[in-house]
This record gives structure tokens, sequence and C-alpha cells, in this order.
């Protein structure tokens, strides 16, 4: 596997160290990983990605985790090496790209690929003025690479496999499969003993939070619903950005990153884990996975993945209106604490049957020796474009491309390339259209060959 993990502040690594538990019942697991502290399960080396290639053993599979920032990049780049199967987290990978430096023609020829309607338009900013928007964030997903280097791709979702199968084509995602986010192994802190060790009194409703608040985690939501609920207590077990936390202020008690069991130990505390999403991608959250493992009574929006939970096992919050409904939510069961405890049941059931580790890791076995059973797809060569060395001509042929492509220029003239090479902003501007990328030249025979990445 390769992946982050722990102590890495990153959800995905935990996932990937609980998996690991799980299918170490079925493989003989190794784990790669770029930091060299990181902590896998017990009997479970760590090896250097560089070097997981030359781990002992015929056959060896390949599976990647793969999520949305730039703890992942190590990722991304070893499956460019080698194909394997991706668990991919989060289907909108922009951020990831762009946090990990990719170069701008790429990802802007990502863009096009995945929905060339709307790239024109709302690409805009970032093909003209170098602006990345946050609504580019949740219109592309730039995944097509992942879907074609993959020699499977799993997804916790169906509204994930449904907004790439629209996004990318039916053919490109036919090697897609959906399995639901795994329950951590272990059992969960016993409710009573995770109140007082948090100091929680008899009879307080708490409320909790937890993760990282990114934006779309909607705290501003939660901090408007208990403003008029001052008798319920809020705490966020986990980081909160310093603008953020200053609204927050008072209000709730913000824990900081917390270590496993601490974490564990506040899910289980509540009466209420409270895990909005707008917008959503079509993510999954860890964090409900513990909550309802713990019994806890969920709420979740109405929106992406958490609408896959069975309606008795969570409470959907519709989107509009978003703070008014959380907070008639949070007030009826604090009237009724014995219906939030029914529903926390039912979650735990439903987790039971469908989340638990065994049959996870069970259900990526069949994946992952299906994807081995065929052999790996061939990459695609890009195209390539024979052209007389003229610039008229060679701008012609490139007109209306974007992404990579292969130009071979036929018997240029040596006065006219040492020109053209001398020129202010060297060969690639002198012969190639603005914002194309020159990614290698070379002389084959009498013919000059141009590798390159054409902007969208």
């Amino acid at each position: 596997m390769v992946s982050p993990l722990p102590p890495a502040r990153n959800g995905i690594a935990d996932y990937a160290a609980a998996l690991l538990t799980g299918l170490a019942t079925h493989y003989d697991c190794a784990a790669a990983c770029e930091d060299w502290l990181a902590e896998a399960p017990p009997g479970i080396p760590v090896v250097d990605p560089a070097l997981a290639h030359r781990l002992p053993g015929e056959g060896r599979r390949l599976l990647y985790q793969l999520g949305n920032n730039p703890g992942h990049g190590g990722v991304l780049w070893a499956l460019r090496d080698r194909p394997g199967v991706t668990v991919l987290h989060d289907p909108g990978l922009l951020h990831l790209y762009e946090s990990t430096g990719e170069d701008r023609a790429s990802i802007l020829a990502g863009m096009r690929h995945a929905v060339p309607g709307l790239a024109a338009t709302y690409a805009r900013h970032l093909r003209e003025d170098g602006v990345s928007t946050r609504a580019n964030h949740l219109l592309f997903d730039l995944a097509g690479e992942v879907l074609a280097r993959s020699r499977a791709v799993i997804l916790h979702s169906r509204f994930a496999l449904n907004r790439l199968r629209l996004a990318h084509g039916a053919a490109a995602t036919a090697h897609a499969a959906v399995i639901p986010h795994l329950l951590p192994p272990g059992r969960p802190p016993d409710r009573a003993a995770a109140r007082a060790r948090l100091g929680i009194a008899p009879g307080t409703f708490l409320v909790v939070t937890a993760g990282f608040a990114s934006q779309a985690k909607r705290l501003d939501w939660v901090l408007a619903a208990l403003e008029g609920l001052p008798a319920l207590r809020w705490i966020h077990a986990g980081g909160v950005p310093p603008a953020l936390a200053r609204r927050i202020g008072a209000r709730a008690t913000i824990t900081g990153h917390l270590a496993e069991a601490e974490f564990d130990a506040h899910i289980a505390a509540a009466d209420a884990l409270v895990n909005l999403r707008f917008p959503s991608a079509g993510e999954s959250s860890g964090s409900v996975a513990r909550g309802l493992r713990a019994g806890v009574c969920c709420l979740v929006s109405a929106t992406g993945a958490f609408t896959e939970l069975p309606r008795e096992a969570v409470i959907h919050l519709p989107l509009a209106g978003g703070a008014g409904a959380l907070a008639e939510a949070l007030a009826g069961l604090a009237a009724a604490p014995e219906r939030a405890a029914a529903i926390g049941a039912a979650g735990r059931r439903h987790a039971e049957a469908e989340m638990a580790l065994p049959a996870i890791a069970a259900r990526y076995r069949e994946v992952i020796e299906a994807a081995w059973a065929v052999p790996p797809p061939a990459p695609r060569p890009p195209p390539l474009l024979r052209v007389a060395a003229d610039r008229a001509l060679i701008a012609a042929a490139l007109a209306g491309r974007s992404g990579p492509c292969r130009l071979r220029l036929d018997g240029p003239d040596p006065g006219w390339l040492a020109e053209c090479s001398l020129a202010p902003g060297g060969l690639a501007e002198a012969l190639l259209p603005p914002g194309a990328a020159l990614r290698a030249a070379r002389l084959e025979g009498t013919d000059l060959l141009l590798d390159l990445v054409l902007p969208a």
C-alpha cells in the first residue's frame, strides 16, 4: 500500500493504517510512505516508495490511497510510475495538483478533458489571469489521469462514482467499484468513561464537531444554530483556522489536533455528532464512521455521499436554511435524549452490518484480484504530428489542440533552427503557441522531435 500513514495529521492516513490491519489477513502487506517516521500496524514493514519495487514476492499487488491534499503528491507520482488499484477518497483532485506544483498547462488540459463544455468559460480565470477560484475546485475534478493509470478505482459512494461517470464517461469508469468507508478496528470507548474523562457533567447535552474545520464543513452554521441554545455544550475535536476560531470565540471548546484515542473519546462522549458539508464533491467522512461505530446520533447534510446513509441511522439536514434546521434538530434531541440514543443505536447496527473491517477487507481483495487477473491497459501515446519546419504550418497543426503532443519537424535547416534557438525566450517561444510547454527536444536523423504540453 502506498499512502500517508500516522502520525500524519491526515484522515486518510488513519484509514490506511486501519485497512492494512484487515488486508493483513489476506496478504503479506508492506506500506510505502515518504515519512520515515510513519507508523504501520505491528508486523507490517514501512519502506521508502522509491524502494518498494525491490520488495520480495511474485505478482506484488499495489494499492494507492489518494486524497485531495498535498500529503498525497508522492502517491500520485508513484501511481504514474507503476499502475495499481487506486482508492479515490475525494473525486475532486484540483487542490492536489495545484498544491504539489503541477504545471498550469497540465492542469488546464485536465480541466478541459473532464468537462470541456465548462472549461472554456469557467477556467478562464486560471487560463488568462493565473487565478484559481473556489468554483473551479467544485466544477473540475482532474481525476482523468488517475482513471487512466489505474488498474481499478475504488470509491466510497455511488454519488462519487456517478459524478465521475458524468464527467469522464462510462468507458473511463468501467473499472470503478464502490466500497463503503470502513469502521476503525477495535471497540469504541465506553460512553460514560469518555464523558467522565472529559469532565462532561451528567445531564449536559454535548454537541461535537470533529476533524479539521474546512470551510465546507460549515462550522458557521453550527455557530449560528447554537447561539439560541445556550444550554448545549459544544466541543470541536480538531483544528480550526484562526479566523474561524476567532468567530467561534468562547462558544466552543477547540481542542486542536488530537491523537486517535483522544479523538475517539470526544466522539464517544457526544450526544450529537454534527458533520455538515456544503459544497460536497462526493467525499466521505471518517468522523461519521467513528460516530456510527460509537452509537452516537449523527447529523449530516442531505447531500453527496451522506444521502446514501439510511434515514433511520442518521438525521439528514436540508441545505436550505441549514443553521435553522440544525437548531431545530438539536433542540428536539436535547428535549428527548432517548430519540438521540435510538438513532445512534440504529446507526451502529447499520455500520456493523455494512462497514465492518473484515467485510470491507474482503471486498478490497475481490477488487484487487479482479484487477490483477487482466493485464493493465497499455498507455496511450500522445498524438504525433509531422510538419514542415515553418512557423505558420506549425501554428496551423497545433491549433485547437490541448494536452500532451509530439511534434516532428521534417529536416529543419540548421541555420533556421539556430535562429529560433537564439531568439528571446528560446526555441519554445519562437515556434510554439502561447502557454505551450516544451518538455523535451531531440534530433532523430535529420528531424527534430519535440515533446509538448499544449494549454486548454
